[in-house]
């Protein structure tokens, strides 16, 4: 069994094939998480979970700034509370957001979700991209560990994060990132958990990635390790499944 903890099959790349996509990672003994970004994308995940008895977490695009709609995402988190493992993707993006003014916008919104992890007592999944000091600060003055979302960081960085109990998520990527082996290769198995980001992140490049690739990344930490599959299979699946309390 591996663990999928983050992606998006609600997106329309998935619309002509949803339910073989899913069907095929559960065929290989693959359990999905799947992150519902605002309002549409969270009542889209959550009838994939009626529907297919998927996971999920629900969140919002760091930069997503409209304040309706962080409202709208708040109340609808409260309202699915029971049907969800974790609250995310939130976080912060400095990719796309280079204003600092926004920048510190994006601070005071993933605060708010920080909190709302904390009020409702839900695992908190980090979406952080070019922003890694700061969100592992957020986190430590929040004693808030999260899983780290498709971790583009430095190794000291990923330590840093270990040491306030935070997980490195390993994309289907690292099948051709350097940055992603380097990772594995450096990270403790036991901070180490599995994600495709499907649609996106695919091991081939330009392809359209689906939660079933989620075992070509423990194929690869094994290599990148030099220990069996076995090993990584079950050590990335007891790692997301306890961070995220699932009855697995």
């Amino acid at each position: 069994m591996l663990i999928d903890n983050h992606s998006h099959l609600d997106f329309p790349q998935f619309d002509s094939d949803r339910k073989e996509v899913i069907e095929r990672a559960k065929k290989q003994g693959i359990l999905i998480i799947n992150s519902g970004l605002g309002p549409e994308g969270i009542e889209k995940t959550i009838k994939l979970v009626d529907e297919h008895g998927i996971f999920a977490t629900l969140g919002l695009s760091p930069t997503g700034f409209d304040s309706d709609i962080i409202e709208d995402t708040i109340e609808l988190i409260k309202k699915y509370r029971k049907k969800i493992v974790g609250i995310g993707e939130v976080g912060l993006d400095y990719y796309w957001v280079k204003e600092p003014g926004k920048r510190m916008t994006e601070i005071q919104n993933f605060r708010i979700f920080i909190e709302l992890s904390k009020e409702l007592n839900l695992p908190l999944l980090v979406h952080s991209r070019d922003a890694e000091s700061d969100t592992i600060r957020e986190l430590k003055s929040a004693n808030k560990p999260a899983i780290l979302h498709c971790f583009s960081g430095t190794i000291k960085q990923a330590k840093e994060a270990i040491s306030i109990g935070c997980l490195i998520s390993i994309p289907t990527t690292i099948i051709h990132s350097k940055q992603k082996q380097e990772l594995a290769r450096k990270i403790p198995l036991d901070r180490i958990v599995l994600e495709t980001d499907a649609p996106y992140l695919s091991p081939v490049p330009k392809t359209r990635n689906e939660s079933a690739n989620v075992k070509l990344s423990a194929k690869k930490i094994a290599e990148i390790k030099g220990i069996e599959y076995s090993v990584v299979e079950r050590i990335t699946t007891e790692n997301a499944g306890k961070f995220f309390n699932l009855k697995i």
